[in-house]
């Protein structure tokens, strides 16, 4: 099968073309997407099989290990003995437990440009990349004589690596908003009151938008929305461990609030005192605002680094919509195991 090489976005997703028919295959069963491995995990063939990945001798390896990514191809698969798996090479079968991946992390599609495809309409877009445009920086010299130039180092913070003076163009291909956004304007200690940094094209190097003049608008990417997934808690939650009890807080719940608060996995755990699976979400953040007695005044309570919360006793406020990384039935043997 072969496919055409620009992707088209059709409702809102994209599809590479078949060639020579009417038939449509999403990009990320072919481009895949970018997951963090949160176990070390081997690579099986069948239910039953491992299987190295890796086409020569050199680069065959039998297993992946936590803390490492991985590019995982279409949806998960159900083998069966009952499990899920993602498809992780070719055009060997090579796939990894779900249970051993995170969330997604980045997309692999195609920076190829796209074209726009609706049951109504058709815009061929293929011969300029609309996300693409050039800036000239423009410093008022009573803010400052010259424009930082930034990098991000490994723990997200920014770094500026050099400064360039007014009339300098770059070309730009990204429009960001969100954290990163907002660490650059506290790093050199500008404010605009609507953070946003361009990315310049081929290199991992990011300018602030105040500091430059764009040829024309480029749609806005909101980084939290497309890196992280949010819940509120629309009463007072229980946490959880790891193994399914309740954490002990002196009868202390987290407060119900609206505020958007990070999870980054949604995985079953078996609930020993319920004698079942539940689905859960894996809070990022440690200390959050608990209920209290009238009188008392608001207090934290701090849940650690693997804490949970039921997904039923929270509401998905939005970003990256996760799937169960494991099946009730996995939750249940691992569990058993312990």
């Amino acid at each position: 099968m072969y496919v055409a090489p620009t992707p088209v976005t059709i409702d809102g997703s994209q599809y590479y073309k078949i060639s020579g028919k009417d038939q449509y295959i999403k990009v990320t069963n072919i481009d895949g997407v970018t997951r963090k491995i949160t176990h070390n995990a081997y690579i099986y063939r069948t239910s039953t099989q491992r299987t190295p990945y890796g086409m020569t001798a050199s680069s065959k390896k039998w297993k992946f290990y936590k803390g490492k990514t991985v590019t995982t191809y279409g949806g998960s698969y159900k083998f069966k003995n009952g499990k899920r798996y993602f498809r992780v090479g070719g055009p060997r079968k090579q796939y990894i437990k779900s249970y051993n991946l995170g969330p997604v992390i980045s997309s692999n599609i195609s920076a190829a440009t796209t074209t726009t495809t609706s049951k109504t309409n058709t815009t061929n877009t293929s011969s300029k990349n609309v996300d693409e445009t050039t800036v000239t920086v423009d410093v008022a010299k009573y803010y400052r004589k010259t424009a930082p130039i930034l990098t991000f180092t490994s723990d997200g913070n920014p770094k500026i690596v050099k400064s360039v003076p007014n009339g300098t163009k770059f070309t730009v291909d990204r429009l960001e908003s969100g954290d990163r956004a907002d660490k650059v304007a506290y790093a050199v200690g500008s404010f605009n009151g609507d953070q946003t940094i361009y990315h310049i094209k081929g290199i991992d190097n990011w300018i602030y938008s105040i500091d430059v003049k764009a040829d024309k608008k480029l749609p806005v990417h909101d980084y939290n929305a497309e890196n992280f997934s949010y819940i509120t808690f629309p009463k007072a939650t229980d946490v959880y461990n790891a193994d399914g009890t309740i954490q002990n807080h002196n009868g202390q719940k987290i407060i119900k609030q609206m505020g958007h608060l990070k999870v980054d996995k949604l995985m079953y755990i078996w609930v020993p005192s319920e004698n079942k699976a539940e689905l859960f979400y894996h809070l990022v953040g440690t200390s959050f605002y608990a209920t209290t007695t009238p009188t008392a005044r608001q207090s934290k309570i701090d849940v650690g680094h693997d804490a949970y919360v039921k997904a039923d006793d929270v509401k998905f406020a939005g970003g990256i919509k996760l799937t169960p990384s494991n099946t009730p039935e996995e939750a249940q043997a691992a569990a058993l195991k312990k």
